[in-house]
């Protein structure tokens, strides 16, 4: 049956649950429909939007000892009702077997691969071309553009994820604009004590294979090397060919153990443009 705020205080939470009984209250307020529970076995699935996707769910915690098949059949079933395209379920925090994904209808989507820069290189470039400008909400328009431009449909950023993205501690966004003020890449960085993350790195597809890549993850280390990191680590798709030799040929590394997978299955068809 659907989960809503009143089931809460019948709800035994497990101890790795990543909400309080409040939190989980007023998810399941902002997010009606989503998650499951069987009061006879205490067994739940708390589900919510992906990248603040609302045609995208994610299955955020899955506590099923004995029906977990059913929860996620009745939660697919929801949100094919209301409209929604796609629902995910990622293997980083807990490792499942393939099978139980097969057997709950599920698919692998994609494959993320962990590097890491154990040290930032000396005098790195600067790269001339390209004007990395601080994203403003003014700019977000042109944001959106070389975001949706420059990756697959499942991977698109909000709007609302990216204010939710720039409002978290040390996260930067940084807008490249070429010399007659066209965008055509970004970079958002996170650095914290020493230690910095790539989150996100973009180019225009119109503008791959001129070397804007190696100017934003230029721009990018440079900045973060500015914040105070020693180290970088970055995740990128197993088939994006491209960014995973730029990286290597860069000094990064994979971080071995670190790899996840995402499984999911589609409600209809997707649309990538």
């Amino acid at each position: 049956m659907p989960l809503g705020p009143r089931d809460v205080a019948r709800l035994s939470l497990g101890w790795s649950s990543a909400f309080t009984a409040r939190e989980l209250e007023q998810h399941l307020l902002t997010y009606p429909g989503r998650s499951w529970w069987i009061p006879s076995s205490n067994d739940y699935l708390i589900g919510g939007p992906w990248r603040h996707r609302d045609e995208i769910a994610v299955i955020q915690e899955l506590n099923g000892k004995l029906r977990s098949e059913d929860l996620v059949a009745a939660m697919v079933a929801g949100c094919r009702e209301r409209g929604l395209r796609l629902v995910v379920m990622l293997d980083q925090y807990e490792g499942r077997r393939d099978s139980f994904y097969s057997r709950i209808g599920f698919e692998m989507l994609q494959h993320i691969i962990i590097y890491e820069l154990p040290r930032i290189p000396r005098g790195i470039p600067e790269g001339r071309r390209l004007r990395f400008v601080p994203v403003t909400p003014a700019m977000q328009a042109d944001l959106l553009q070389v975001d949706h431009a420059a990756f697959p449909w499942m991977w698109w950023n909000s709007s609302a994820e990216f204010t939710t993205y720039a409002s978290l501690y040390g996260v930067e966004i940084y807008l490249a604009y070429e010399e007659d003020g066209t965008p055509v890449a970004y970079v958002g960085l996170t650095s914290y004590r020493g230690w910095g993350h790539l989150d996100r790195i973009a180019v225009l597809p119109t503008r791959q294979g001129t070397g804007y890549g190696l100017d934003a993850l230029n721009f990018a280390i440079s900045r973060l090397s500015d914040l105070g990191a020693r180290r970088v680590g970055l995740s990128t798709q197993a088939d994006n060919i491209r960014s995973q030799h730029l990286y290597e040929r860069y000094g990064f590394r994979r971080a071995g153990g670190s790899d996840y997978t995402i499984y999911g299955t589609r409600l209809e068809e997707s649309r990538e443009s």
